[in-house]
This record gives C-alpha cells, sequence and structure tokens, in this order.
C-alpha cells in the first residue's frame, strides 16, 4: 500500500465530480476522442466506438464464465464485451498503464477485480455490481481505503508524480 511506502500525505485526490474525473481522451486513428461517460455513451455509439457500448454491456450479460486459470487481457475483454472493446478500449489502457500489450498481459495478473467478478458471478458487470457477496474473514479496510470511499476518488496521484511510487517502491524493498 502507498501509506507503507510513506506516501500517504502526498497523495493528490481526484474526486469522482471533478472535470479530470469526467473528461477521459483517446488518440486512436489520428484523432482525439473524448471517451463516453454517462448514460449517453451507453444508449448510442460514440467515436472511437462503432455502436453503443450497451450492446458490450449485454454480450458479457449472456456470455459464459471462462473456465481457464488465466487468459490474456485482450482475450478477456474480446470474449466478454467484443472486439472493439478489446482492441480499442483495454488495448489503450494496457498501453497506457503497463506499458505492455494486452495480448500478453495476463488478466489475472493486471485486473485480478474483473477476473474475479467473472468467476464468481459470471459476468463481469454482475460481479462488479453485486461484489464479493460474504465478506467475513476480510481484513481490516485501510484508513486509506475508507477516506478514498469517503471523499469518492476517482484517481490519484502523487505530489512528486508517480515517479514517487517507484521511489517509495525502491526505498522501501533496499536493505537498510
Amino acid at each position: 500500500q502507498v501509506s507503507e511506502l510513506g506516501l500517504a500525505s502526498d497523495i493528490l485526490p481526484v474526486p469522482g465530480d471533478h472535470p479530470a474525473s469526467r473528461n477521459r481522451f483517446l488518440y486512436l486513428g489520428g484523432a482525439l476522442h473524448r471517451l463516453p461517460s454517462g448514460l449517453g455513451g451507453l444508449l448510442r455509439a460514440v467515436p472511437p466506438f462503432s455502436r453503443a457500448l450497451l450492446w458490450s454491456g449485454v454480450r458479457d450479460l449472456v456470455t459464459p464464465a471462462g473456465t481457464g486459470p488465466d487468459e490474456s487481457a485482450h482475450a478477456f475483454a474480446r470474449r466478454r464485451f467484443g472486439p472493439e472493446v478489446a482492441d480499442v478500449a483495454v488495448d489503450s489502457l494496457c498501453r497506457g498503464v503497463f506499458a505492455g500489450d494486452s495480448r500478453t498481459l495476463s488478466v489475472r495478473s493486471c485486473f485480478p477485480a474483473l477476473f474475479q467478478a467473472e468467476r464468481r458471478r459470471g459476468s463481469v458487470l454482475l460481479g462488479l455490481a453485486l461484489g464479493h457477496g460474504d465478506r467475513s474473514g476480510a481484513g481490516p479496510e485501510a484508513e486509506l481505503v475508507r477516506r478514498a470511499r469517503a471523499e469518492r476518488w476517482s484517481q490519484w496521484s502523487l505530489r512528486g508524480g508517480m515517479e514517487s511510487l517507484a521511489r517509495g517502491l525502491v526505498a522501501f524493498v533496499s536493505p537498510r
């Protein structure tokens, strides 16, 4: 956790109602596209997507859960949500977050919440909406997690940039 690295006081939270949380862009095919947010993006086609994302959600609800121990993030997204979501959204996300190819990154390692949601409920959307079910036996929630929930963070960064996280990890694992 960030707090274990001594970086909790450097966190810069961004609440869900902040413009930076609502306005996300993707540069694709030589053009900058504002990603859909809200109900409008679900009900009508919004570039860079050729059809309403609602249909990708329906696909997730009717697709059987995977049975293998793992698969690539791309294969998982393609199976659950269709080729366009896999090629555009998931591949872009993997390149931006992991600097990697969604076809080679493990969904179980990179997106464990999505993997577990599908395994628990048979659908990513149902699994995320219905949650973990019985949470007895789960450890106490970290103070930072409680704060993020209470303040409704959409995202966060660090005062010194995300490079601070890498520096904190190095300091944490280095011999003292």
